[in-house]
């Protein structure tokens, strides 16, 4: 749907006039349209860019907004150069299985999560010239005008619906029909996420107990 379906659709549901609202303006409904992108975004993954990344001499840290300005979160990143995927661990397991992690230098074999903003690559490189490419999930870009369209799935655009309702009802003080509003969002959110394929057990892949974690490519950390 265009932002301009989306919007009357909204309105229409409140009571309110497409082409001359009362109690809500555009700007208000267009801007609770770009937060609804965001919130199912977030939780269903639904936009999936990639950057390139030269490695830097030297360098662990990455912070996300050097490699993009709509990062969300990094969920695969790969060695151009090498043809080689990096491993995703935790601080933790890297702790457990060497103790100087932070001094080893070489090829990347692993990457793990330091916050939301910042990345790590190990061992890091002594030298730069190599490539990164950085697969991550992205913040929807804001829409630009009535003709444009959510990025998201169009499956999904009944959430953005049912939210700029449930965002509505809130500012009227209609707590119980919001309520009844938001848990059909919900039920699409739940949709969304199952489209996107996400499912608890991915989750695991950043979260590996150390107990039978195989050692890295190199052998340093075994």
């Amino acid at each position: 749907m265009k932002r301009s379906e989306i919007r009357t659709r909204i309105l229409e549901s409140l009571n309110e006039s497409a082409s001359s609202p009362v109690f809500f303006s555009t700007a208000q409904i267009d801007a609770v349209i770009d937060e609804a992108q965001e919130v199912l975004s977030e939780e269903a993954q639904a936009v999936k860019r990639t950057a390139y990344q030269a490695l830097k001499d030297g360098s662990t840290y990455y912070y996300t907004r050097s490699i993009a300005s709509d990062v969300m979160a990094p969920y695969r990143i790969w060695l151009t150069h090498l043809d080689r995927r990096l491993t995703a661990v935790s601080l933790r397991e890297l702790d457990v299985r060497h103790e100087h992690w932070i001094d080893v230098t070489g090829d990347p074999e692993v990457w793990f999560s330091v916050s939301w903003d910042l990345f790590g690559i190990w061992p890091h490189p002594s030298t730069g010239g190599g490539i990164m490419r950085v697969d991550y999930l992205a913040w929807p870009r804001s829409l630009q005008d009535d003709e444009d369209e959510p990025e998201i799935r169009r499956a999904d655009h009944d959430a953005l619906v049912l939210y700029g309702i449930y965002d509505g009802l809130m500012k009227s003080w209609s707590w119980q029909r919001a309520t009844e509003i938001f848990g059909l969002f919900m039920e699409r959110w739940s949709d969304a996420r199952a489209r996107a394929g996400i499912k608890e057990a991915q989750a695991r892949t950043f979260q590996r107990g150390t107990a039978d974690t195989p050692g890295f490519r190199t052998g340093v950390l075994k």
